[in-house]
């Protein structure tokens, strides 16, 4: 994850302390259940480049043989196939 607990955490409160000022902004349960609902959103959106280039690697792992003998180049394949999943599943990273 490109950023640690600490700001994930830090971000979260500041989100909440905004919402709280928003005119009808209405919330259910208490801050502490609200800001571990958004630490728990951003983590996961943090971590949806780390998931596709894990998926990545694991799908390029069946051209093991092509990249070691040379044939292919693992930096190209694994940008061109991040290219593609990143449009195909209209990610934005």
């Amino acid at each position: 994850m490109k950023l640690s607990a600490r700001k994930v955490e830090d971000l979260s409160e500041k989100l909440l302390d905004y919402l709280m000022e928003v005119d009808g902004v209405l919330f259910q349960g208490d801050d502490g259940q609200i800001k571990a609902a958004i630490q728990a959103i951003l983590t996961d959106e943090l971590m949806v480049e780390e998931k596709l280039d894990a998926e990545i690697h694991q799908l390029l792992q069946q051209f093991k043989t092509e990249i070691t003998v040379g044939r292919l180049s693992y930096d190209d394949l694994f940008k061109k196939t991040k290219r593609e999943l990143v449009s195909k599943r209209r990610l934005v990273l």
